[in-house]
C-alpha cells in the first residue's frame, strides 16, 4: 500500500510541478512589469517543496505497521464457565 501510495502522490506531483514550471516561464516574460513577480514566483516554489516534502514524511510514516497480524491459533480464547 505505500508503494501505491507513494506512486500516485509522485505522478502527481509531476503534473502540479509541471504546471507551475510552464507558468514560471509566462511569468518570467512579463517580469519587467511588476517588480513583486519574483519575489513571489520564488516564494510559491519554496512554499510548493516544502509541501511535497511534509506530504512524503507524512505518507512514510504513516504506513509503519507497528501492529503484528495474529494467527488463528493466537486469537482463539478458552472460555471455562
Amino acid at each position: 500500500m505505500l508503494w501505491l501510495g507513494f506512486s500516485i502522490y509522485s505522478i502527481f506531483l509531476v503534473f502540479i510541478f509541471g504546471f507551475f514550471i510552464v507558468a514560471k516561464i509566462h511569468i518570467y516574460k512579463f517580469r519587467h512589469y511588476n517588480v513583486h513577480i519574483e519575489p513571489i514566483t520564488k516564494l510559491l516554489a519554496i512554499t510548493l517543496s516544502l509541501l511535497a516534502l511534509i506530504w512524503y514524511y507524512l505518507l512514510f510514516s504513516s504506513n509503519t505497521n507497528t501492529v503484528s497480524t495474529k494467527t488463528v491459533e493466537q486469537t482463539t480464547n478458552v472460555e471455562i464457565y
